[in-house]
């Protein structure tokens, strides 16, 4: 096992944050069982150049649902709940819909129910202004919104994975009427407290109360704009913590429910939640599935790698370990820009020795940032530009219209093939690499690239 190369990982993180604009970013390293390196980049507070540390609070979004699924795994061990217990013996639900859901359903996000958009609505509704209003503050809320569900269900419990962020709603519900306590109450007894995680918080007076909160952002374009903190995410992304936190509870999965000599939560428990359930429909790195709160990657270079990550659109998170090497990562950040998810697993292949510019997002990232720019046809006669979008591009020019998408569809050595929509028609788009530079062959057109992308907001070519 190589040494982890802090130097790699921080100018990694320092360059994808320089060119998506993202305020600050909280890390901490985990090898051979130990914080080997921790540290905040950038600012917490853009507007009064504030400093971000590893104790610096975030929210951690979705993050949440592994703590929610350790306070099941809790109840589970003192008898008081079943991973297979239908959820209704817990919460009060009418709608057919959940007939034959069971906790473990609801846990690996098998219940048959696709999302709901509550959880997005209450989120966006925070910061700015959003089309649709959802005034869900209480349970009973959740309730009322429910109704009508029952014709939503798309396929039967436990055939394949369909995200609900409203099932990890009902699970806190849960958890509060087994134990007798609120959900979070009973995860900071059973949990946090023997973790130390003193500055992993939910409620609003706890977090107005710290003074180390990073400002969460709106990144659009080149601006960054401050919002409020997004609360009334509740137990599908409510909980607030920062690196250092965060850093015990990666440290305590790696060790197999141990932190400090203390059993937190027994390793049968831990083994049934990094279980792949069903396959996620998503697949970055081979097999990757859903098991309870976790995402699992059972074949990373040999290593079964366990991950989550977590968004709230003004906060990104994303935890990863792999306990066969003693390793893991914690990041968080105050912005969406960069996928914490690609840092992470960056940062999981330089602790296991690969080279992080061998994931397959990262080539198809650096791919597409080597095709953008201006491109002309002959003598000039016609120009078109190339913009990278996510995991595509878009071509705009004159005489082929705007915003053409163009999806990729293999590489090799001299040459990059994606294709667009002409009508219902699919359509061969080819770059070639070559003496030249970089040469578009679109439709009757070759174009050769002659220049970056000038600094325009967007394309104005005629259609």
């Amino acid at each position: 096992m190589v040494a982890f190369d802090a130097q790699r990982f921080d100018d990694l993180v320092f360059a994808k944050m320089s060119e998506t604009k993202l305020p600050s970013v909280s890390a901490a390293v985990i090898e051979d069982r130990e914080v080997v390196h921790a540290r905040g980049f950038g600012w917490k507070d853009a507007a009064g150049a504030i400093p971000a540390t590893p104790q610096t609070l975030y929210g951690i979004g979705s993050v949440t649902k592994s703590f929610v699924a350790l306070a099941v795994g809790k109840l589970v061990e003192s008898g008081r709940m079943d991973f297979h217990d239908p959820v209704t013996k817990f919460v009060p639900l009418k709608q057919k819909a959940f007939e034959g859901v069971e906790v473990h359903h609801l846990l690996s996000h098998t219940s048959g129910i696709p999302g709901l958009g509550s959880l997005e609505v209450i989120l966006f509704s925070a910061f700015r202004e959003y089309h649709h209003w959802l005034p869900i503050a209480s349970f009973d809320d959740m309730g009322s919104f429910l109704d009508g569900v029952d014709d939503w269900a798309v396929s039967r419990p436990g055939a394949k994975v369909h995200y609900l962020n409203e099932g990890f709603v009902l699970l806190g519900e849960a958890v509060s009427r087994a134990s007798g306590r609120h959900w979070f109450d009973y995860l900071r007894s059973e949990v946090l407290t023997p973790l130390e995680m003193k500055r992993t918080f939910l409620d609003k007076p706890d977090i107005s109360a710290d003074i180390d909160v990073a400002t969460p952002y709106a990144i659009r374009g080149a601006k960054l704009t401050p919002t409020p903190v997004p609360y009334g995410s509740d137990a599908a992304g409510g909980i607030m913590s920062c690196a250092a936190d965060l850093s015990n509870y990666v440290s305590m999965l790696i060790n197999g429910g141990e932190f400090k000599g203390k059993r937190v939560i027994s390793m049968d428990i831990l083994s049934k939640m990094e279980t792949p359930y069903a396959k996620w429909p998503i697949e970055n790195y081979g097999g990757d599935s859903y098991g309870y709160g976790l995402l699992i990657i059972p074949d990373f270079h040999g290593h079964k790698v366990v991950r989550h990550g977590g968004s709230v659109d003004v906060y990104t998170s994303d935890i990863e370990y792999v306990r066969d090497a003693g390793s893991g990562v914690v990041l968080l950040s105050n912005g969406t820009g960069y996928s914490m998810g690609l840092l992470g697993m960056s940062a999981v292949s330089l602790l296991l020795g690969v080279d992080p510019g061998e994931l397959r997002a990262v080539k198809l990232e650096r791919l597409l940032k080597k095709l953008e720019g201006q491109y002309m046809t002959y003598k000039g006669t016609l120009v078109a530009e190339v913009k990278r979008v996510n995991s595509f591009l878009m071509l705009s020019g004159e005489d082929i219209g705007n915003n053409i998408i163009l999806v990729p569809n293999g590489e090799e050595e001299d040459e990059a093939r994606f294709f667009t929509l002409e009508g219902a028609a699919r359509m061969d788009v080819v770059f070639k690499l070559n003496q030249h530079g970089v040469e578009l062959f679109f439709e009757r057109y070759r174009y050769r690239r002659s220049g970056p992308m000038p600094p325009r907001s967007e394309a104005t070519w005629p259609s």
